[in-house]
């Protein structure tokens, strides 16, 4: 029996090639606002926590040169491709595997001026993690959170409870949070008070519901542990049932997902 961090990681692995193409290359707008609001500066020591292919770790780490940035994730393959991503652009990236609640509760206290989340609150507890975040910073360092909210895909969230609702199964939580307003209330247990906060919608487009099932496995969106309860000759007749019902949203352009993200700066007092 697999831990729910395993399956998490056994993912990541398996799509780590193709994340670019199928998650990261929409999140260019938000993530490089996060990234400006860290006001990074030369010699910074830094954290980015859920690091994926170390897109914006690169250049967070251009912009501290000569500090550090310590790119963190669970998947191996991840941090492979962040590293060689380094290693093309001339710089030199430290990576640590692990999982990211585990590494804020072990980290030494003021170890860093600046500690980013990117996309990976649905993996951790983030109400009881979040505060700790105020440990890890020197006075005056940033936190920059970038996570999905709840009300992001309401499309295929609608299908999924309709489908849970009539084969009592019981709804999985979102296990997201539901506003930038709830991530400052967390950070400011810890001693961060937010000085930037804002969200971000944007909306993707596919040609058919199965794209759509498609897609939500390939890019990692959908990894919850529960989906391996089910032997396959279960579960692939369920996604076609979803893909189906997923035509009921079509629209003239395709069937549309949406997306509310949020981003939260904090500073320690």
């Amino acid at each position: 029996m697999h831990s729910a961090e395993q399956l998490v990681r056994s993912v990541y692995d398996r799509i780590a090639e193709r994340y670019d193409d199928r998650w990261g290359r929409h999140m260019r707008q938000p993530q490089d606002r996060l990234t400006a609001g860290l006001a990074l500066v030369p010699g910074a020591r830094c954290a980015d926590i859920g690091c994926g292919t170390g897109i914006e770790t690169v250049e967070m780490l251009r912009q501290v040169a000569p500090g550090e940035v310590v790119g963190v994730d669970c998947s191996e393959e991840m941090l492979r491709a962040a590293r060689a991503r380094a290693a093309d652009a001339g710089l030199q990236l430290s990576t640590r595997r692990a999982e990211g609640e585990l590494f804020i509760r072990r980290a030494a206290a003021s170890s860093f001026d600046v500690v980013t989340l990117r996309f990976c609150l649905a993996y951790l507890n983030w109400r009881s993690a979040l505060p700790c975040l105020g440990r890890m910073l020197r006075s005056g360092g940033r936190a920059g959170i970038l996570t999905n909210l709840s009300s992001s895909t309401p499309q295929a969230y609608a299908v999924y409870c309709r489908m849970a609702d009539e084969l009592n199964l019981g709804r999985v939580e979102l296990p997201v949070p539901e506003s930038a307003g709830q991530v400052s209330e967390v950070l400011q247990r810890g001693g961060l008070r937010t000085v930037e906060a804002w969200t971000h919608r944007f909306r993707l487009w596919f040609g058919s519901g199965a794209q759509v099932a498609s897609w939500l496995q390939e890019s990692g969106f959908v990894t919850h542990a529960a989906l391996r309860e089910f032997p396959p000759e279960v579960l692939q007749p369920l996604c076609d049932e979803f893909a189906t019902r997923l035509e009921a949203y079509r629209e003239p352009d395709g069937i549309p997902l949406d997306f509310e993200l949020a981003g939260i700066i904090a500073v320690r007092r």
